[in-house]
């Protein structure tokens, strides 16, 4: 029998079970494919900008050929919102990316909300609506 003087035994503490690393592989892959989706965009973006900044020079150079002034602007528009979607989803790539961890370290489940990837398909839907408008403007408006 323990006299009174002896400490009782240790219970072992009980320790959180390991976070299986799967799931931090699979968020940063998830952010990873923001990422190249944004670059994507941005780069596409550059390509369309450029083009209409190119029709305009042209249409200095020989006027008459190209299309008007308004449709090489719509371009640089075009183009200019397909860099700022790039940057918006790079910028909700990391928001999702740092919530989603945080819930993981924490142990709570992740939140898989559609809003974000919805909204950047809706977004580059409409701009892609308007490019072919104008491209099929300028291919039906020429003699």
């Amino acid at each position: 029998m323990p006299s009174p003087r002896e400490p009782l035994p240790l219970t072992p503490a009980v320790s959180k079970p390991a976070r299986d690393a799967r799931y931090d592989w699979a968020a940063e892959r998830t952010l990873l494919a923001w990422v190249r989706t944004g670059l994507a965009m941005m780069g596409f973006g550059f390509v369309v900008a450029r083009f209409g900044a190119f029709l305009r020079a042209l249409g200095h150079s020989a006027p008459g050929l190209l299309p008007d002034q308004g449709q090489s602007s719509a371009s640089v528009v075009a183009g200019l919102l397909m860099v700022v979607l790039g940057m918006g989803a790079n910028i909700e790539a990391v928001r999702r990316f740092l919530s989603n961890h945080r819930a993981l370290t924490r142990g709570q489940p992740v939140d898989p909300s559609p809003a974000g990837p919805a909204t950047l398909a809706i977004f580059v839907a409409v701009i892609g609506a308007a490019l072919a408008l104008l491209l099929g403007r300028t291919l039906l408006s020429r003699p």
